[in-house]
């Protein structure tokens, strides 16, 4: 932190920095992540990210930097816990027999340096891990435009979970309109998988491509008890100027539970999402809470105020 390490606001890569610097055998006997009580983005840490690494990622994390020092059966793995040491093993096993891992000991592989189609040739790769941080890299130009949208409409058909997770990361950067690929989306938008089915909505919104389905897909994520799925479908429906009417309840539903919980985020994002619907929020705020949940209306106009404030700000 000292040194002005640029990403210790994200714990998880603050983490990832201490394994790789050597103290991975302190961390590992350190549990400040006992159980997940949230949803998340895997693949994007930027958002709602994880307070810690957790066990899996603490154990592969110490593989790798186990690996890359050509420590085939380090001495101190002895002194690790149990519950970390296994899969650590495991993973160390899987990178010497394979060397299935971007990040390389002799510092190799220089994203700056990579082109277009040097990530294209990396997405095409039979190493899982090599493949994703070619699908995470692709950008759209005039010479790879149509072999780019189709090596992201293939890894969205992909049979592996991260791949397509990690290809609907990408489409929602890059958030270019594809005929294809919105329908590929669309279908996703209906998994019974929490993340795919966040994920492929936000990206959709990104595009401006939310139809009548995808948009009932993300009113249904508003009651979800998993707080990046409700995320998911309010930022969604906030793409949208109006919301159909049989939306409006579960946008109330969570709205009041944002209040209940005191999730400021959350408030804030229901509000912004209210202040864009309706001409006049207070009056939606005061029928919705005024009798049933007085003690709440306070709170939802104060959020609404700080809402046009910083819209004001940035204009």
């Amino acid at each position: 932190m000292q040194n002005g390490f640029e990403y210790a606001h994200l714990p998880e890569l603050v983490d990832l920095a201490v394994v790789t610097s050597g103290l991975g055998l302190l961390q590992s006997n350190i549990s400040l992540v006992k159980e997940g009580g949230h949803f998340w983005d895997s693949t994007q840490w930027e958002t709602f990210p994880r307070p810690f690494l957790d066990r899996h990622g603490l154990a592969y994390a110490t593989a790798v930097a186990a690996w890359m020092r050509k420590q085939k059966d380090p001495s101190w793995q002895s002194d690790i816990p149990v519950d970390i040491k296994k899969p650590m093993k495991k993973s160390l096993k899987y990178l010497f027999k394979t060397g299935d891992c971007f990040v390389q000991a002799d510092g190799g592989q220089s994203i700056s340096s990579h082109s277009n189609n040097d990530w294209l040739r990396q997405a095409a790769s039979n190493s899982k891990s090599q493949k994703i941080i070619g699908i995470r890299q692709l950008n759209i130009d005039n010479g790879t435009a149509d072999q780019v949208n189709e090596c992201l409409l293939n890894s969205l058909r992909s049979a592996d979970r991260e791949i397509r997770l990690h290809a609907i990361a990408t489409l929602s950067r890059l958030a270019e309109n594809n005929q294809p690929i919105e329908e590929e989306l669309r279908m996703l938008a209906t998994s019974r998988d929490d993340e795919s089915r966040a994920k492929a909505v936000m990206a959709l919104a990104r595009m401006n491509a939310l139809d009548d389905q995808s948009t009932e897909v993300a009113a249904r994520m508003l009651d979800s008890h998993a707080r990046f799925v409700v995320y998911a479908g309010i930022y969604a429906l906030t793409s949208l100027p109006e919301v159909p009417a049989e939306s409006v309840e579960p946008a109330n539903r969570g709205f009041v539970r944002a209040l209940q919980t005191c999730d400021y985020d959350m408030i804030s994002l229901f509000t912004t999402a209210w202040l864009r619907w309706e001409e006049s929020p207070e009056q939606h705020f005061e029928a919705l809470l005024k009798d049933d949940s007085p003690e709440y209306l306070e709170l939802a106009l104060e959020s609404l105020a700080s809402a046009r404030e910083q819209m004001a700000a940035a204009e």
